[in-house]
């Protein structure tokens, strides 16, 4: 994932950039546990449905960094 701003994700696939929200079920465990919530870096699983939305399902969380991760903007 790349960025976020409220409920959109920016995430970075092979295919390119695209802007993911989160389904139903990341919605209630982030309702549970902020820690859920996917942060720049982190690995998401996504799913594109018929209409072309793309949900973010779940997420890897960083245990160990694949690479460094560089801020867009300053928050």
């Amino acid at each position: 994932m790349l960025g976020c701003e409220t409920g959109i994700a920016r995430v970075l696939t092979d295919a390119g950039e695209l802007r993911a929200s989160y389904s139903g079920g990341m919605l209630g465990r982030i309702a549970r546990d902020r820690q859920c919530a996917a942060e720049p870096g982190d690995w998401v699983v996504l799913r594109r449905w018929s209409d072309n939305r793309v949900t973010i399902e779940d997420v890897w969380q960083r245990d160990r960094p694949v690479a460094p991760v560089i801020a867009l903007r300053r928050a």
